[in-house]
């Protein structure tokens, strides 16, 4: 002990920090060593790897034009079938179906030496919208009409009339008279050909474990890629890629994805001596920062060895030689610890055992809208009867440990959802006090459900625009019907009656026509013309079209904003979406009540308020105002609210609502302007 007392600190100190620098030297060439072979293993497996997929893609290639030189084939083999028989004269339209559904060719089309269309296998439709006649095909058929080629292979098109897409050949007709085109369905090819082909490929093999991406790029941009990329940077911008596409050789690098490195590998695809773009393959580099993150703790609990030893000699040499300079430095800690708690992005609330608020953090104080001041020495019940109710029943009546508990309290008037985390701690006394941690939730709430509300609007609207297509013609079949009874077959026998019912039988088709023409238009996408508008006398606008409109229910309509400054919106359907919460607040009041306007900046957010001290709106409806027709107005329709939401979620932003039954309503809305 001695021998330590006799030693000078500085002597210790030079001591551990030479022993320190040779252990992290050493960690740090070991580290670069095991990068260093990981690097090689990967540049070895990507290399493999990418020669696999780039002979996988050739081969697929391959196959592709191999099947549809197969089906290229078979049709013209039927096609001179058909040729021989027309040499014969002994073709008819029902002939050709027959052969068509014998030999599962979709149409068989024969055309004279004009190219118009003589005999056809097709079934005509009563709804289709193209006739058997006028049909002319010279320009298609040009090949043989006119070059003189006795067969030809058009390809793939896409069908004229109808979606979807057809294989195609052509041959001459005997002395050459014209020309015989078969048809078939290519969706069966098609389909066929996606399994095989490249993007599948990429896909399957993208989907493999230590695989971030695969991608098949050229200059124009992605060609096919695995489901985890969106965008890749160009080849013109980037040296390494250019000169990958220059070279048969491999190329690899370490490469920025998604704000991630990786390990890229690039080798150009040349099929038929042309180059059709390059393969980009990024492997993970987890393994690398495994070594990284052991070689770090290994430094850290290095560090921490060192510094414990330091602090130990140090603290034996020093506690009986310097006892103030340990009070100090205890001092010094214990404000750090009071700075720390005072700065954290939670609310931190401590009080004794008596339950007096002994510290009250800036983040409490913002979210409880109060100063340190108004609460210290204060009892917790004061503050929130809530998270009061709250502690005794999840951490000061329980012998064992606090359990973390959220709740959901007013503060302020305005709703706020938080988790409470508890801590009993015993003072020098042996008695309790307590430490509450407050994470504020509502953001994150509110986002949620807004998310849910879009998904669920979104949904509502798909719904509509398919039961509307599908009950419109039968509908409108059902008017036309009744326009017909009532014009054309005259009654006898209670004629009044007779019209009477034909006309309110049509009164209800318009209806139903004007219901569908809704739902047709809260389905179709909106189209935002965002302008920059000022908003003094945009609001005022608003304020115009609704006070006389107020005063006639003997209501009061109030702009509290007059600033003037620029927001980014489309003002048509943000007057639209105002219009309608306008409506609604004035609606909800009585006489002598107020509806108030008001707007402002804030964080680059435009803030759009709309309340009112009407009835309110119970809590058991308030998640269901924004669905699909649901409206508490027997005259009502149900869109109004649906409409606006949208109107907002197309402006990315969000709309709130707060409310209290028989107190007061407001709407907020908040759109971004960057």
């Amino acid at each position: 002990m001695n021998f330590l007392n006799k030693l000078q600190p500085k002597i210790i100190i030079a001591v551990a920090l030479i022993v320190g620098a040779l252990m992290i030297v050493s960690a740090i060439i070991e580290l670069r060593q095991s990068k260093g072979e990981i690097l090689h293993l990967l540049t070895e497996q990507s290399s493999s790897l990418i020669e696999t997929v780039n002979q996988s893609s050739i081969n697929a290639l391959n196959s592709s034009e191999e099947i549809e030189d197969l089906v290229a084939e078979r049709l013209i083999n039927n096609a001179r079938l058909i040729r021989n028989l027309d040499s014969l004269n002994v073709l008819t339209r029902q002939k050709l179906i027959e052969i068509g559904k014998e030999n599962s060719l979709f149409r068989i089309n024969i055309f004279d030496k004009n190219g118009m269309r003589v005999l056809s296998s097709r079934i005509p439709e009563e709804d289709h919208p193209h006739g058997e006649e006028n049909i002319n095909r010279a320009d298609e058929l040009e090949p043989i009409l006119k070059a003189g080629l006795d067969e030809y292979v058009i390809g793939l098109k896409e069908a004229e009339f109808t979606e979807g897409q057809r294989f195609a050949v052509a041959v001459a007709r005997a002395n050459k008279r014209g020309a015989i085109v078969i048809n078939m369905n290519a969706e069966e090819f098609l389909d066929f050909r996606k399994r095989i082909g490249l993007g599948k490929i990429i896909r399957d093999i993208s989907d493999n474990q230590g695989i971030e991406y695969i991608v098949l790029q050229d200059s124009l941009g992605i060609l096919a890629a695995g489901s985890s990329v969106d965008t890749m940077s160009a080849i013109a911008s980037d040296l390494f890629l250019s000169n990958a596409m220059n070279s048969d050789k491999i190329f690899t690098r370490i490469h920025k994805f998604k704000n991630q490195e990786v390990f890229e590998t690039v080798k150009r695809l040349v099929y038929n001596n042309q180059v059709i773009g390059i393969f980009r393959i990024g492997l993970t580099l987890d393994d690398v920062r495994a070594v990284e993150d052991r070689m770090v703790r290994r430094l850290i609990i290095i560090s921490l060895v060192l510094a414990t030893i330091g602090v130990i000699i140090l603290s034996i040499i020093f506690t009986t030689q310097n006892l103030k300079s340990v009070s100090n430095e205890f001092k010094k800690f214990k404000t750090f610890t009071s700075t720390v708690l005072e700065n954290m992005g939670e609310a931190v609330i401590v009080f004794d055992s008596k339950m007096k608020i002994t510290l009250f953090n800036k983040s409490s104080q913002q979210l409880f809208k109060k100063n340190e001041d108004e609460v210290l020495q204060k009892d917790l019940s004061e503050l929130s009867p809530v998270i009061s109710k709250s502690l005794d029943e999840y951490c000061k009546n329980k012998n064992d440990k606090c359990a973390d508990v959220s709740i959901d309290t007013f503060i302020k008037a305005e709703v706020k959802y938080l988790n409470l985390n508890f801590t009993r701690n015993k003072n020098d006394d042996g008695k309790d006090n307590y430490i509450i941690v407050i994470n504020d939730l509502t953001d994150a709430r509110k986002l949620e459900e807004e998310s849910k509300r879009k998904e669920k609007l979104s949904a509502m609207g798909e719904l509509a625009s398919g039961v509307a297509h599908e009950i419109r013609n039968p509908i409108n079949a059902i008017g036309m019907i009744a326009q017909r009874l009532d014009k054309e077959f005259k009654v006898e026998n209670e004629s009044d009656e007779y019209h009477s019912i034909t006309s309110l039988l049509r009164s209800e088709v318009t209806r139903i026509n004007k219901i569908i023409t809704q739902f047709l238009s809260y389905a179709k996408p909106l189209d935002i013309q965002l302008k920059k508008v000022n908003t003094k006398e945009f609001f005022e606008d608003i304020y115009r079209l609704f006070s006389e409109q107020a005063k006639l229910k003997g209501a009061q309509l109030i702009k509290l904003s007059d600033q003037s400054f620029e927001m980014m919106i489309d003002p048509e359907l943000i007057k639209q979406s105002l219009m309608n919460l306008v409506q609604n607040a004035i609606y909800a009041v009585d006489k002598n009540g107020k509806v108030e306007i008001n707007y402002f900046n804030e964080s680059d957010k435009l803030i759009i308020e709309v309340s009112d001290n009407g009835k309110g709106i119970p809590e058991k409806i308030k998640n269901k105002i924004f669905d699909l027709y649901y409206t508490t107005k027997p005259e009502g329709t149900g869109l109004g609210l649906s409409i606006v939401q949208k109107i907002i979620a197309e402006h990315k932003g969000t709309i709130e609502v707060f409310s209290e039954v028989n107190k007061y309503t407001k709407f907020k809305i908040t759109i971004p302007q960057k």
